[in-house]
């Protein structure tokens, strides 16, 4: 009987060290962890401070984008298509509600996945031109 208990016990963290890295294979499903927003210049870097937010990001199977960073009240939606492999995506994001007016607008970028260390990188940039330059988004984000 014990043995039986350890092999189970053995069987099932074999199954969940497996299961674990494909959770990073694709860019689909849930995402969270903290994002930075920030504003800069081409010549010049960052502009003022950053600013860092919890927030949460969700790709649907379809695509589909909704996210929310609740301490910001920004809101997230778009879409996403595979870049380079089905592990990370292009991002065409609206964002809208943010206290900051400035991270309201339109946004593209990458998600790309770390399967090895078990996170995602995000980087989207505003396409909307700004006089104090260009709204960036950042975050490192696990499942």
């Amino acid at each position: 009987m014990r043995i039986l208990l350890v092999l189970a016990a053995a069987s099932l963290v074999q199954v969940q060290a497996q299961a674990q890295p494909q959770e990073y294979t694709r860019y689909h499903g849930e995402w969270q962890g903290p994002f930075l927003l920030y504003v800069t210049q081409q010549d010049t870097g960052a502009q003022g401070s950053a600013a860092v937010y919890d927030g949460s990001l969700q790709i649907a199977p379809d695509g589909s984008v909704r996210g929310h960073l609740p301490d910001a009240a920004c809101i997230l939606s778009g879409s996403s298509t595979d870049f380079v492999s089905p592990a990370n995506a292009a991002l065409e994001l609206d964002v809208s509600g943010c206290k900051d007016a400035r991270f309201n607008g339109h946004f593209t970028g990458k998600l790309i996945n770390n399967p090895v260390l078990k996170y995602a990188s995000l980087r989207l940039s505003s396409m909307r031109s700004l006089d104090a330059g260009t709204a960036q988004v950042s975050a490192i984000l696990q499942r």
